[in-house]
């Protein structure tokens, strides 16, 4: 997990900017798709993984837990993460609300993968995902998204068949406010560069005046979520004190019948 998160770390203090960068953490054997927020002084604030890999990113990458639906406070606000088709979760994104985010970090892959032929994988969809989050949790939504370029094409594409699945561009950044409208520019899809928006957090209770999900526009007494934020660990080391630490250390060694 170390090596990306580090080189946010350094820029982000050199810059005085806060960071939300992505990763792939390696832990043991296995791979996980990570977010890292890390503040202006160059502080991790938090990691996650991606709580479920989707399609074929489940032959590569692990599942994160419910620790993972985090949201933090910094210097700009209570701040949360998710990636891609996180977007497209109910459960997970009603979580998150309940946590009382004010900016969210909603970060895309390029849609220039199979472009034209998968509309679901396309910026028309999850544009319009990042811009309703916005509206439905009614927080200030970053939407950063990669741009592939000459050198990704050269690198990935060696066939005229990948030539065809993978295709220059596919940048489409966003930032969208808690009533859900875009509040900057978009770049050209194959343009790398920064979107600028002023964020009032003070715009959140107006939003949230007409529609709280989590609050006065909830019905828990019809649907409410089971959220269990526990870490899940493979293995748990028992120590003294912990609760049934005493009956496993005396329990009586199980024999074979004679």
């Amino acid at each position: 997990m170390a090596t990306l998160p580090e080189k946010g770390w350094s820029s982000a203090r050199a810059h005085a900017i806060a960071v939300v960068a992505g990763y792939s953490e390696r832990s043991g054997g296995s791979l996980y798709m990570g977010q890292a927020v890390i503040s202006a002084d160059g502080e991790l604030v938090g990691a996650r993984r991606k709580l479920k890999p989707t399609h074929v990113e489940r032959t590569v990458f692990g599942e994160g837990d419910g620790s993972d639906l985090a949201v933090h406070d910094t210097a700009l606000g209570r701040v949360g993460a998710l990636c891609c088709w996180e977007h497209l979760q109910p459960l997970t994104k009603y979580a998150m609300f309940s946590k009382h985010e004010q900016v969210h970090v909603a970060a895309w892959p390029s849609f220039s993968v199979y472009k034209g032929a998968a509309y679901a994988l396309g910026p028309e969809v999850n544009t319009a995902a990042s811009q309703l989050y916005a509206v439905e949790g009614q927080v200030f939504v970053l939407a950063p998204c990669a741009v592939v370029g000459a050198a990704a094409i050269e690198l990935f594409c060696d066939t005229p068949l990948k030539q065809q699945l993978l295709q220059r561009g596919g940048g489409f950044a966003r930032i969208y406010g808690p009533d859900g409208r875009p509040l900057a520019e978009p770049l050209p899809e194959d343009a790398e560069g920064i979107l600028y928006a002023d964020i009032d957090l003070s715009a959140i209770p107006i939003a949230k005046a007409a529609a709280d999900p989590v609050g006065h526009y909830s019905r828990p007494d019809v649907t409410r979520l089971l959220l269990n934020p526990a870490p899940r660990r493979p293995v748990e080391h028992a120590t003294p004190g912990m609760e049934g630490f005493d009956e496993l250390t005396t329990a009586e060694p199980e024999t074979a019948d004679a």
